[in-house]
């Protein structure tokens, strides 16, 4: 059986770490392991909920970053792997710096966001993969936006970069019926510059206008000291606009909102919570960014506009004062989640792409 071990570079329990250890539990056919470099964190518990032990490579006051890496290196030459699947930058230069010690392994880069913008972190992210590309033998990502960078930007040849989009466990049965739901609009996404929570605020006032009684839900973790918070107090919005924190189940909130709203301004890649809220029937409405129009068809199952696009607070109020409409397009949502996004196929693409590499 194929050994391959996931390696994050946060303990913190993202997108990608989501979506990544639920494909690695649901496999059979491959033995996994999940790692992380850095300590205990968020992530590690809701892996241990599952009945898996992850690796913890940090290890507080012991020896720092170099001490996780010694660690992690001294499991390796243990207990070898034939795949490396190595998430997040700073795990993966690492790594590409240790390259000759486990010449036979597999090394992957798994790319979870789209790393097109001028950030700081993405273009010291185009730095590494074109200077180094040479030490990565393959890349997946999880949109067709995010390999386009990756050739156009980092000179990776195509052939080396495989799109494997995020997919849900199952498709919830017995939901709530659409017009008892509240006229609530949710928001899955940790409190990030980029995530746009601020600029989103700028909109809800309009909706309000329209449909006073409307509420909006924040979930995510405050990567940000509670500049949002201050926000939403500052535009005396605080009887319409609620930040939940970070929740491991956000089933109770899925299950309730008559809409997904997901304002992200730049890097974004295969987002989970669009898929989340498609599988509750909950129609999705965010920019058109990165890997996000190819989850979303546009008047269809949701609405999709340009940043800074006013007419964001046309479409949420139309979806809000049109239940069956919203329940129309959250329905057909959640027909192509089941269709296209199941965690079984996300699963069984991973283990072609290890076979491949390893057989070649």
């Amino acid at each position: 059986m194929l050994r391959v071990l996931i390696l994050f570079s946060s303990s913190e329990l993202g997108g990608a770490e989501r979506s990544l250890s639920r494909m690695a539990i649901a496999s059979s056919n491959v033995s996994y392991e999940l790692a992380t470099i850095m300590g205990e964190g968020p992530w590690c518990d809701w892996v241990r909920s599952y009945g898996i032990q992850p690796l913890v490579f940090g290890k507080y006051g012991k020896g720092g970053m170099f001490g996780s890496i010694a660690r992690l290196l001294r499991h390796l030459a243990v207990s070898p792997v034939d795949v490396l699947y190595v998430c997040g930058l700073r795990a993966s230069l690492w790594l590409r710096s240790f390259r000759f010690l486990f010449p036979k392994t597999k090394i992957i880069h798994g790319i979870r966001w789209n790393p097109d913008s001028n950030s700081r972190l993405d273009i010291v992210f185009r730095l590494v993969e074109r200077s180094t590309r040479f030490l990565v033998t393959k890349w997946i990502t999880n949109s067709v936006a995010s390999k386009r960078t990756l050739v156009q930007r980092c000179g990776i040849d195509d052939t080396r970069i495989h799109v494997i989009y995020n997919g849900i466990n199952t498709v919830p049965k017995g939901l709530p019926v659409f017009d008892n739901r509240p006229l609530e609009v949710l928001t899955i996404a940790n409190l990030n510059p980029r995530k746009g929570h601020r600029e989103f605020l700028q909109v809800i006032p309009h909706v309000l206008q329209y449909v006073p009684n409307a509420h909006f839900v924040f979930i995510g973790r405050d990567d940000m000291n509670g500049t949002v918070q201050q926000a939403i107090y500052a535009a005396g919005l605080q009887d319409s606009v609620c930040y939940k924190g970070f929740q491991s189940d956000v089933t109770p909130w899925l299950k309730r909102a008559r809409i997904f709203v997901l304002p992200s301004l730049w890097g974004e890649g295969c987002p989970t919570s669009i898929l989340e809220a498609f599988s509750f029937g909950v129609p999705v409405v965010s920019h058109a960014i990165d890997g996000v129009p190819e989850l979303i068809d546009d008047g269809r199952d949701g609405y999709l506009l340009p940043v800074d696009d006013i007419a964001l607070a046309d479409r949420i109020v139309e979806l809000l004062l049109n239940p069956c409409l919203a329940e129309k397009m959250g329905q057909l949502g959640r027909i192509k989640v089941s269709d296209r996004f199941i965690l079984a196929s996300c699963v069984n693409q991973h283990e072609a792409v290890y076979r491949e590499m390893v057989e070649n």
